[in-house]
C-alpha cells in the first residue's frame, strides 16, 4: 500500500501528561466501559526518562499483523484506510499481537479477541478528548521513519541514563 495515503494518529509525547483521557474515551466508545485495559491506545509512562508516550497502531504499509493472522481476520480497510480486526473471524490466537513491532495490538481476554485502533472510522475519539494537544490526526509518517525515530529515542534515553 502507498504510505502517502495512510492516515494516522500523531503523537507529541512532550505534551502528554498521562491523564489517560484518551484511554478512557477509547474504552468507553469501543467497549461501553471506562477501562484503560480495553483501550486501543495505551499511555506508557517512562519514569526513567520522564516522558509519557501514547502507543497506538501506526497502520504499517506492510503490516506484519496482517501477515501473521491465520484466519485473515486482520486486514486493511481501504475505505479509511486502516488495519482492522474482524472480531467475528478472530480466533484469539494472539499472533497479530506478537507480530506488532510497536506493541499496539492487544487481547481482550474477556471476549477472547484481539483489539487494535481502527481510527474510529476516521474520527478518533482519543484525539477529540486529548485536552493537552498531545494527539492529532492526519496523514501518516512513513513506517520506516517511525522506526528510526523510535530507535533514536531509545538510544538517546540510554545515553541520558549513563
Amino acid at each position: 500500500m502507498d504510505e502517502a495515503h495512510i492516515v494516522n494518529i500523531h503523537i507529541n509525547a512532550a505534551k502528554c501528561t498521562a491523564c489517560k483521557a484518551c484511554e478512557l474515551a477509547c474504552s468507553f466508545t469501543k467497549e461501553g466501559v471506562f477501562a484503560p485495559s480495553l483501550s486501543r491506545i495505551r499511555v506508557m509512562q517512562l519514569h526513567d526518562v520522564g516522558m509519557n508516550v501514547p502507543v497506538v497502531c501506526v497502520n504499517c504499509a506492510d503490516a506484519p499483523c496482517i501477515a501473521a493472522c491465520p484466519t485473515g481476520a486482520v486486514r486493511r480497510d481501504a475505505s479509511v484506510p486502516v488495519v482492522r480486526i474482524d472480531e467475528e473471524e478472530c480466533i484469539g490466537c494472539g499472533d497479530c499481537v506478537r507480530a506488532c513491532p510497536f506493541g499496539a495490538a492487544d487481547m481482550n481476554e474477556e471476549r477472547g479477541v484481539a483489539i487494535m485502533c481502527d481510527l474510529c472510522d476516521g474520527s478518533p475519539v482519543c484525539v477529540d478528548h486529548c485536552i493537552y494537544g498531545a494527539l492529532s490526526f492526519g496523514e501518516a509518517i512513513p513506517t520506516a521513519q517511525v522506526k528510526r525515530l523510535a530507535h533514536a529515542h531509545t538510544v538517546a534515553a540510554q545515553y541520558r541514563g549513563r
